[in-house]
């Protein structure tokens, strides 16, 4: 428990500090490593189980179990790498919000999922986040870090538009940082992945 959240401390203070981080609105780490652009996404596994809430909305059962990426029903999916402790992360979290809403408004949520990971973040840590800024959208626990690492170690805000194609989900685009603006981010998205209106 000390040494994960020592881990944590390290991490956001280095995050924090490192200076070309200012001009992306994010905390960068001088170590990422994002993955490629046409990689396919990692099928990882978060093993706290998801509310019944955070399952419907993922379309992955009845909630109670853990989730892999696989089990998001979409053709396509925002995956967003955060940390609590990351104050861009704070600050992008009602944009995030508008995003969420402008998703379902367009008619685009039995097709695109929006997704956010806490980076070395407990489940706590998470519901804290989650409480905090009102977050609708599925957050996910990773708190040894073990995906964070999978996924580049990059900083936060990250985000991975990813497209499915058959079982897997491939990387189409990815974002170090804040976004201008929920609604040019989406146009972007939809752009990218092709997703549509309706079910």
């Amino acid at each position: 428990m000390m040494n994960a959240l020592a881990l944590a401390l390290v991490l956001a203070l280095s995050l924090a500090s490192y200076s070309p981080a200012l001009a992306a609105n994010a905390s960068e780490s001088p170590v990422m490593k994002p993955l490629p652009v046409g990689q396919t996404f990692p099928d990882l596994t978060f093993t706290n189980p998801v509310s019944a809430k955070e399952a419907q909305e993922l379309g992955a059962g009845t909630g109670g179990k853990p989730v892999r990426v696989s089990d998001i029903k979409a053709q396509a999916v925002i995956f967003v790498v955060y940390s609590m402790y990351c104050p861009f992360c704070q600050r992008e979290a009602p944009e995030l919000n508008k995003l969420h809403s402008l998703i379902k408004s367009r008619g685009l949520s039995g097709k695109l999922k929006l997704v956010g990971m806490g980076a070395g973040n407990s489940p706590f840590e998470v519901n804290v986040f989650r409480e905090k800024f009102s977050s609708p959208f599925p957050l996910l626990a990773d708190q040894d870090f073990s995906a964070y690492k999978i996924l580049g170690q990059v900083g936060t805000p990250y985000y991975y538009i990813l497209k499915r194609q058959e079982k897997d989900f491939v990387i189409v685009d990815s974002q170090l940082g804040c976004m201008t603006s929920a609604e040019a981010f989406l146009d972007g998205v939809v752009e990218k992945t092709g997703v549509t209106k309706g079910k």
